[in-house]
């Protein structure tokens, strides 16, 4: 008996040292990613105009104000945004004043307890090894960082969405009341800030019937009871403020809207409403969007799908779709994120595809891979944007993990044959991934008078996407300018109206910025102040006379102290966007202007669509 107790004894004393040593690693990259955070925080207050200056116009503006409106007693009831987001930046305010470095730096200590949390996830589905390289990939995503100094929801809802999964996953072994309590908790918070998480609930209760099988439903009905419970504060409170059920928010029907109707285009970009819709919205509130959207799918359900596919590549896309911010400028405005080893979804997304690929048999990957499912379906039912991402991104950088892990064995083993037996795998996640950089190299060839999108009533033409991708722009001031060429193939003889819009930016100084179209038509239009870093749209009318088909040549310049800056797109190059150099119009190497032509069928006083 005591030679036993103490090969038992001497167990924990032998696992200590590989113990300590992999210990070592998770505390190095917890000690990076907080450094990272630090420098990249000190960086931004010194450089970034609107660290204390909110952008207008932006949500980071909204959820400040709700805060501030809080604390005044002022509650936003009926919630039309998830309301936790505000309730906890009026929590900071309320113990450190308004103050918005102390805000940017709670969410920073909140993003590496993600980055913890990431390791202890991936330490229970795929191991140590792994999940010590889940933490080393976190550490170096820029996303992470960038989010977490913006006042969005985002960085909280991923935190919350990541802790939920960690108890998700103890149910499965121990499926105690305290286990299913925390999830239900979490998940409740989490639906409470950001709401698709709610779709993730009956694909858990399909996990517990396979992995806990008898006592799947009850254990799922304690849950689902737990999660209600810590939404049921805001439930009650909408109903008392509007008499009607209101799960969470009343941004629903508009954000569907935005996502699925003739003019979308997959992103978050709102088209005017028509009349008729305009009409019918007054009538009967937002039940007339959802109508509107249904309308759309029964009436153009080939659009519908088309729309729908094009989401799905956007949302497994490398491109980062931004909302609310220009990632490239607040990369700019860092010291730290100027440097090359960062990465990006370009770099995670193709192993994260692979990872879950490789795990498909593996039981215990089964609840992260119905999360991604089930995330991956409430986001596209909706619109892309890259925000929308951070929040699941945890558990594919865990799966990334995994993809390296197995690389990196087979290698060591010398098991090539596996590796040549799966590359396919691996090159179609690459590709998916990287499916519009592969997909526009070839469009220019394809389509070489640019992008004619023909529609009822009217007719776009343009030569760049409406994916922007940061920081491309060509500044321009007094007695300088731009020139762009657009091919125009249709009939202008069928069209009685004629807009041009662009999108742009502009310094705090005003001017002129006059447009010139083939050397017969010029039009002064004076500026108005900064646009505060972010990106606008603007459009103005033109008269169909001035146009003519084949190419037409439209010239840009400014008159005085103005900055303007004339966005592009590198998309596509069809060599037709020119800027001012060394008095001689020069091509742009790579990109277009992205500037377009709205051609009308008939008589309509619609301004052009407001681009966010």
């Amino acid at each position: 008996m005591k030679q036993k107790r103490k090969k038992v004894l001497n167990k924990p004393k032998k696992a200590s040292k590989p113990l300590k040593k992999e210990w070592i690693f998770v505390v190095f990259f917890l000690f990076l990613g907080t450094a990272f955070r630090i420098i990249h925080l000190q960086s931004i207050e010194k450089n970034d105009p609107t660290f204390y200056n909110l952008p207008y116009g932006t949500d980071m503006v909204t959820y400040d104000n709700y805060a501030k409106n809080i604390l005044q007693g002022k509650h936003p009831v009926p919630f039309f945004y998830n309301p936790l987001y505000p309730y906890f930046l009026s929590i900071i305010y309320l113990f450190f004043g308004p103050d918005l470095y102390i805000a940017r730096l709670i969410q920073m200590i909140i993003g590496v307890l993600t980055l913890f949390f990431i390791f202890l996830v991936g330490d229970r589905v795929f191991g140590r090894k792994a999940a010590i390289i889940s933490l080393g990939l976190a550490s170096f995503y820029d996303m992470f960082i960038l989010h977490e100094s913006l006042l969005l929801l985002e960085t909280l809802a991923g935190f919350l969405n990541i802790i939920s999964l960690f108890f998700l996953l103890k149910i499965e072994k121990e499926p105690c009341f305290k286990n299913i309590f925390l999830s239900g908790l979490f998940l409740g918070l989490s639906t409470i800030s950001r709401a698709n998480i709610l779709l993730f609930l009956p694909f858990i209760f399909l996990w517990m019937i396979f992995v806990l099988k008898k006592k799947a439903i009850l254990s799922f009905s304690l849950l689902s009871l737990f999660t209600l419970l810590f939404i049921s504060p805001v439930t009650i409170a909408n109903y008392c403020a509007s008499g009607k059920f209101l799960l969470v928010s009343g941004n629903g029907p508009i954000n569907l809207w935005v996502g699925n109707n003739e003019r979308a285009d997959g992103t978050y970009a709102q088209p005017p409403f028509s009349p008729k819709l305009e009409k019918r919205i007054k009538e009967i509130g937002d039940k007339a969007l959802i109508e509107d959207v249904i309308r759309f799918i029964k009436e153009k359900p080939k659009m519908f799908i088309n729309l729908t596919i094009r989401k799905f590549f956007l949302f497994w896309g490398a491109f980062e779709i931004a909302n609310n911010m220009n990632y490239e400028q607040m990369k700019s405005w860092s010291s730290i994120m100027k440097l090359p080893f960062f990465i990006g979804f370009g770099t995670i997304g193709p192993l994260a595809l692979f990872g879950i690929f490789l795990s498909l048999r593996k039981r215990e990957c089964l609840l992260l891979n119905l999360y991604i499912l089930s995330f991956t379906i409430s986001t596209i039912i909706f619109s892309i944007m890259a925000r929308h991402k951070i929040v699941f991104l945890p558990s594919l950088i865990i799966f990334s993990s995994f993809s390296i892990l197995w690389f990196y064995e087979k290698i060591l083993k010398m098991d090539y044959k596996k590796i040549l037996l799966l590359f396919p795998v691996f090159l179609f996640s690459f590709l998916l991934v990287w499916n519009k950089e592969v997909y526009s190299s070839f469009f220019p060839f394809i389509h070489p008078e640019g992008i004619h999108i023909q529609e009822k009533g009217y007719t776009i033409i343009k030569d760049a996407s409406n994916d922007w991708r940061g920081g491309n722009a060509v500044i321009f001031s007094d007695k300088e300018a731009i020139k762009k060429e657009i091919i125009i193939t249709e009939d202008l003889s069928l069209y009685k109206e004629a807009e041009i819009g662009f999108k742009y930016c502009l310094d705090e100084f005003p001017g002129i910025l006059t447009i010139k179209i083939n050397d017969s038509f010029s039009l002064p239009l004076r500026l108005g102040m900064s646009t505060q870093g972010l990106v606008k749209g603007f459009g103005f009318s033109i008269p169909i006379k001035s146009l003519k088909k084949g190419k037409n040549s439209i010239i840009l310049s400014v008159d005085g102290k103005s900055h303007f800056g004339l966005l592009y797109d590198t998309t596509y190059t069809f060599k037709r966007s020119y800027e001012f150099k060394d008095n001689n119009f020069r091509k742009i190497k790579q990109g277009e202007f992205m500037l377009w032509l709205l051609l009308k069928q008939h008589k309509e006083k619609n301004a052009i669509t407001q681009v966010k």
